[in-house]
């Protein structure tokens, strides 16, 4: 696998790249544009850390599919909602070699990813923004509150972003695990 992941290192030293951080600054993906054909667009994703995210997101995409080329990510996915209960939630192992087809309306984040994970990743058209499930507490009644859907980002703005940014060798990513 560590062959893999060195020869996708290679391949996407050429690919516009873009760093996503996450938290203070911490970087989480590097993203690498690999082009759109009737609609769908692919990417190599590379992740260097997990979610940093408190909350779990959902795609602006109507539907997208992760297919793990080298690694693994554990992945926490979300259900459904039972008023009594909360959120039921399903926690999984993607390893190299499993899919993840992730639509629109579900809610997910990565918990952990194992070193040199790399994921083909493709999605078909936005549909909406980014969105995020937080917990907000109010003040009264102590240990009340209440979960609301947020949309923090501008779904117009990086639309295209791999027409202006580095190619991969000149971006700030980081260096493969084993040092190669």
């Amino acid at each position: 696998m560590k062959t893999i992941a060195r020869i996708l290192y290679r391949i996407t030293a050429g690919r516009p790249c873009r760093l996503i951080h996450r938290g203070q600054g911490e970087r989480y993906l590097e993203r690498y544009w690999l082009g759109r054909l009737f609609g769908i667009t692919a990417y190599l994703h590379r992740f260097v850390a997990r979610d940093a995210d408190e909350w779990v997101h959902d795609h602006p995409w109507a539907w997208s599919v992760a297919i793990v080329l080298t690694g693994g990510y554990l992945e926490e996915r979300l259900r459904w909602f039972d008023p009594r209960t909360g959120w039921a939630k399903r926690f999984r192992w993607l390893r190299a070699g499993r899919i993840n087809i992730i639509r629109g309306r579900d809610f997910h984040r990565i918990l952990e990813a194992h070193p040199e994970t790399w994921t083909l990743f493709i999605h078909g058209r936005r549909v909406k923004s980014w969105g995020f499930l937080k917990y907000v507490k109010f003040k009264h009644p102590p240990q009340a509150g209440v979960t609301v859907y947020d949309q923090p980002y501008n779904i117009a703005a990086n639309s295209s972003w791999q027409t202006t940014a580095d190619p991969g060798r000149l971006a700030d990513r980081a260096p493969m695990e084993d040092g190669a």
